[in-house]
């Protein structure tokens, strides 16, 4: 059998948590997509490398597989003249069954997921002992990875990343227009943000190593965070009401945002903050006593790194089922509220978008109802499912004088939605 992948990182995860042995031959192997195999893969498998040097391969990676590897990983180097070594095949072995996956990313954390990536997944035991015939006769022409070749490709390996980092620069020159990728931090260097609600800092206390630092310093720029979202919340409340619509905040005073400080239930980085609304307390405890709002789909407004978010958030990881599972009873049994539901999404301004299974796609990719319909069943409960809108930092709509009417504009688009999804006992 032969299916498509869009982000190789969670495929490759789940392949190595239990496996017995490796083959991987990439263009390119970087020190994140080598922290991620050592993370994801069974301590014991055996590990073969064979990587190339035609892209710029971190040297650390090299000294790891070929020169400090422990007995279960081996590695080669593939170089010849005026050949490109260019191929991305990940092979694994489980029990008696062989797994490959054969496309354009590297071994690299944009190649395993925040690039637009596709890759070919096959269990097909005849392709499979192919490629693994294929990467044996390749990896017997690999040259042996030693101190000496490392020293001397340092100076190669610094040349070539400077290459490239005027390869970027030269880029945004002769096309200025190209949005930056939505996983990579937006640079807040050139930003006005004299009238802007949220300040650079802001923004800031969500990236690099600050969204697992429990100093006190950090905190306190958190609680600022905190504190903005409170006013919004204040300035939104009244507004609600007037509107009579049927959402609330959470009916514990500190957990109305979430939480500007490392604790027992937060994860291990605090990656952004929000303010939500959802079911009522009654609502909440009618599905059982022990039950929360935290598990449960909820519209919320969110900051992270890179953006202001008005969301509907259907479903993290695993969570809100009871949710999840109502619309696609409703898109399988309900062909009425189906369509009703997919011609609501399908009139959201073209800068909605739909996050699932791990990828983002825009409102106005949907050509009608029943593409959309097929896209929403393949909905996984494993990934985060979201409906919404950001704002990058430098837009006018979340300035102090727009940012509330911004939100509910936004709201007022995705309640309809909400409340067509909402499971009711």
């Amino acid at each position: 059998m032969i299916q498509q992948k869009y982000k190789l990182g969670k495929e490759l995860e789940l392949q190595f948590r239990d496996c017995e042995e490796i083959w991987i031959a990439a263009a390119m192997i970087s020190d994140g997509g080598l922290n991620f195999i050592e993370k994801t893969i069974n301590k014991y498998a055996k590990q073969n490398y064979l990587v190339g040097i035609g892209l710029p391969t971190s040297p650390s990676v090299l000294k790891k597989i070929g020169v400090d590897n422990p007995n279960n990983v081996s590695a080669r180097v593939f170089h010849k003249a005026e050949i490109l070594f260019h191929p991305k095949v990940y092979i694994i072995k489980s029990g008696n069954k062989l797994t490959a996956f054969v496309g354009s990313g590297n071994c690299t954390e944009g190649g395993f997921d925040k690039n637009i990536e596709v890759s070919l997944k096959t269990d097909d035991i005849n392709v499979c002992n192919g490629l693994l015939i294929w990467f044996n006769s390749q990896y017997k022409q690999g040259k042996s990875i030693t101190n000496d070749f490392i020293e001397k490709y340092n100076k190669l390996f610094e040349n070539r990343r400077n290459r490239l980092d005027q390869d970027k620069k030269d880029i945004k020159i002769f096309f200025p227009e190209i949005e930056i990728n939505p996983q990579q931090n937006i640079s807040l260097e050139n930003i006005d943000f004299t009238n802007q609600y949220f300040k650079r800092k802001h923004f800031e206390i969500f990236r690099g190593n600050l969204p697992t630092d429990e100093s006190d310093s950090a905190n306190k720029e958190r609680q600022d965070v905190k504190r903005l979202l409170y006013k919004i919340r204040d300035k939104l409340n009244p507004k609600l009401k007037e509107r009579k619509w049927d959402l609330h905040e959470h009916y514990e005073f500190e957990h109305i945002i979430s939480s500007d400080k490392h604790g027992s239930r937060t994860g291990d980085e605090l990656n952004g903050m929000w303010l939500h609304y959802g079911r009522s307390k009654p609502e909440i405890k009618d599905y059982g006593e022990k039950e929360t709002p935290l598990d449960y789909m909820r519209l919320q407004v969110i900051i992270n790194a890179n953006h202001v978010g008005i969301w509907n958030r259907i479903g993290k990881n695993m969570g809100s089922k009871i949710d999840r599972d109502n619309l696609k009873f409703i898109l399988t049994e309900n062909s009425e509220k189906a369509e009703q539901f997919c011609l609501l999404l399908l009139s959201l301004p073209k800068d909605y978008f739909i996050h699932l299974n791990d990828e983002t796609r825009y409102i106005n990719e949907f050509q009608n109802t029943m593409q959309l319909k097929e896209y929403l069943l393949s909905e996984k409960l494993s990934s985060y499912f979201i409906i919404g809108k950001e704002y990058t930092p430098e837009n006018t709509l979340i300035s102090e004088q727009l940012i509330i009417d911004t939100i509910l504009l936004d709201l007022k688009n995705l309640y309809p939605i909400y409340q067509l999804i909402k499971h009711k006992l």
